[in-house]
């Protein structure tokens, strides 16, 4: 008689739930669900008056509603999508942490939100290492398919080169490629790989001949090759440069813009060295001990300053040099109060107005040099606009060393002055060395080619009838100044085809190794102490190509494993 009282209210309070629209929710029986809501009510709510009040309050338009019509939402919220395993298939990402953390940490959210119910269906998603591992081939063989079928396509391209050795002591060689598609220059991820055993000429030249074989990609089709001016690619007799050349000899050689302004700022005479290794020895005496640090950081901190800490100096980073000297300069006045009680000697050079007023210069000059460095950086350059850039720098340079005579005669600094401008006069010499060899005057034509003197071009005759027929061609001027450099000698190309070819030589060929920087910060990222087996050329490709793998396809050929 009790369990039939028990049941019986059981049955009842059952009918309340759904005669209000509610269901047990699926986190806690005991706790009410709103299947017009979406949202599990607290346990106060379970008495029938105040389910009646939650649906006179906030559905009132629901009220009256039949069983029948809150039973159908109850079937709406168990009722399974259709082809689950194929959504899951494509939902996947090419992570390997999926399963140990990604999974766990959606299931949690899913089930606190919806309820359990629709959190297990995100177990149907293949997500174990092995699989993604498959899947991270799969689509990256994709997306080289579709580069290796664009080159073949356009058969005109540009590359770019670079060597490297990541954290496991393996070499690895990256190439970018640039390219035309659909009348625009693309660049994207060419290959990693690695060099097996020595990093000479004739191994790297063996790599990406052997690349080109594979794909069935002509050397005739290269234009231009760029690539840091280490001996091994430029070397006279047998870099990669002549490997190259032996194969296709109209392809232009490029030493990376960016290399060769680094190296113009790593020239100066002897006092002003002494005063760069004297600035380095005092931030190294502090950031070497991490107590000194922890120190120093709290002194600025009183001092109110807007940094705390000091700057490492790294001589393989390109803008190194000027972060250190500024922020040694900005925070002098707290490195000579921490450093007076310990030693005297860095103490002696913050004292002389000199030694500080050459800090300043050093760091003014590495903040030019700086700006320079990271205006030749990016996608989409080209020798004629690095060019403009870095001829203009030379020119500020000359100005500056004009005007540091001029307006420093009446300062009682002569030897001052006379170090500063024998250090200008060493940075022309030293852009004049590296970038003497930039003849940017003759493709003035390509950029502008309505603003071009056609006597003064060393152009065939068939090229210059081209280009005085297109400077007459009123429907390209217009669009010369609306659209890219690469779209208006695209469409010229259909009427002006040798001058336009000239032009995509130049636009194409690649000014630095920019994008193999990139390439190798992205390896250092992925390829780490706690994963240095890996083959990381897949994952480099999907990480880094802007091409994206046609899941669709992909799909259609495998087998959606709900089990996985």
């Amino acid at each position: 008689k009790l369990h039939y009282s028990k049941n019986r209210k059981k049955r009842k309070y059952d009918e309340d739930y759904l005669k209000y629209g509610f269901i047990p929710s699926d986190n806690d029986p005991s706790l009410p669900f709103c299947m017009i809501c979406r949202r599990t009510l607290s346990n106060e709510a379970m008495l029938p008056s105040k389910l009646h009040r939650h649906i006179e309050a906030k559905h009132r338009e629901q009220m009256g509603n039949p069983i029948s019509y809150f039973e159908s939402l109850t079937e709406m919220k168990s009722k399974k999508p259709t082809k689950v395993n194929e959504k899951a298939l494509r939902a996947k990402k090419p992570h390997t942490i999926a399963e140990t953390l990604i999974m766990p940490a959606a299931i949690d959210m899913c089930r606190e939100m919806f309820g359990k119910a629709l959190a297990s269906k995100l177990k149907t998603i293949p997500i174990s290492n092995d699989t993604i591992q498959r899947r991270i081939t799969l689509a990256a063989a994709d997306v080289e398919e579709q580069l290796i079928s664009r080159l073949q396509d356009c058969k005109q391209f540009a590359i770019q080169l670079d060597e490297s050795t990541d954290v496991s002591g393996q070499a690895q060689l990256i190439a970018y490629v640039r390219y035309i598609w659909m009348d625009e220059v693309e660049e994207d991820f060419l290959f990693c790989k690695v060099c097996p055993g020595h990093t000479t000429s004739a191994e790297l030249f063996a790599i990406l001949d052997n690349f080109m074989a594979a794909n069935s990609i002509e050397w005739s089709w290269c234009i231009g090759v760029c690539t840091d001016g280490a001996a091994a690619m430029t070397g006279k007799r047998t870099g990669l440069w002549e490997r190259v050349r032996s194969n296709v000899p109209t392809a232009t050689f490029t030493h990376c813009m960016i290399h060769r302004e680094s190296l113009t700022s790593k020239r100066m005479n002897a006092n002003l060295k002494s005063i760069f290794d004297q600035a380095i020895k005092i931030v190294n005496y502090i950031k070497a001990h991490p107590l000194n640090s922890r120190l120093f950081a709290s002194l600025c901190s009183n001092m109110d300053f807007d940094h705390e800490q000091l700057l490492m100096h790294t001589e393989v980073r390109w803008l190194s040099r000027g972060k250190v000297f500024n922020r040694l300069f900005e925070l002098r006045d707290a490195v000579r109060e921490f450093l007076g009680g310990k030693i005297s000697q860095p103490v002696v050079h913050l004292n002389d107005n000199s030694w500080v007023a050459a800090l300043a210069y050093l760091a003014d000059i590495f903040e030019q040099l700086n700006k320079l460095n990271s205006s030749l950086q990016g996608k989409h350059t080209n020798l004629i606009t690095l060019s403009d850039k870095v001829s203009a720098f030379m020119k500020k340079l000359d100005l500056w060393k004009t005007r540091l005579f001029q307006e420093n005669a009446e300062i009682n600094k002569p030897e001052l002055v006379k170090l500063i401008s024998e250090h200008i006069q060493s940075l022309l010499d030293q852009f004049n060395f590296y970038f003497g060899d930039l003849n940017v005057e003759s493709f003035s034509w390509v950029s502008s080619p309505f603003l071009a003197h056609i006597d003064s071009l060393n152009l065939p005759t068939s090229e210059l009838n081209q280009l005085i027929e297109l400077t007459s061609d009123t429907t390209l001027k217009m669009m010369h100044p609306r659209v890219s450099l690469m779209k208006f000698w695209t469409q010229a190309s259909h009427e002006y085809p040798e001058l336009s070819q000239k032009a995509f030589k130049i636009i194409l060929s690649f000014a630095t190794s920019y994008l193999c920087e990139c390439g190798f910060s992205a390896l250092v990222t992925i390829k780490t102490k706690c994963r240095s087996r890996l083959e990381v050329e897949d994952e480099l490709r999907l990480s880094l190509s802007s091409i994206t793998p046609r899941l669709d396809k992909l799909c259609s050929n495998l087998q959606a494993q709900g089990s996985h």
